[in-house]
């Protein structure tokens, strides 16, 4: 009651929905629950955790890259026709 008086539920889904909109953020928290529930070290967890957050970033950029240049060559070959 006194938690529910106080606000922490609002802050509570204000934070998660902070961290639901940045896809390296909802990588990182989402990995690193998974691996510590798996029994993996903490410090092992946070680094790898960090690394798949930032892979995760990347992988995603070079699909962005790949979508552009399918879309170059897909309004090219409309036009030739």
């Amino acid at each position: 009651c006194l938690a529910q008086h106080l606000g922490l539920p609002q802050a509570v889904a204000m934070v998660l929905a902070k961290v639901a909109k940045c896809p390296k953020c909802l990588t990182f928290w989402i990995t690193l629950i998974v691996l510590l529930v798996a029994g993996c070290e903490t410090f092992f967890a946070i680094m790898l955790a960090i690394v798949m957050a930032y892979a995760s970033y990347y992988f995603g950029l070079i699909i962005f890259i790949f979508q552009s240049l399918y879309n170059r060559i897909w309004e090219k070959v409309n036009k030739e026709k």
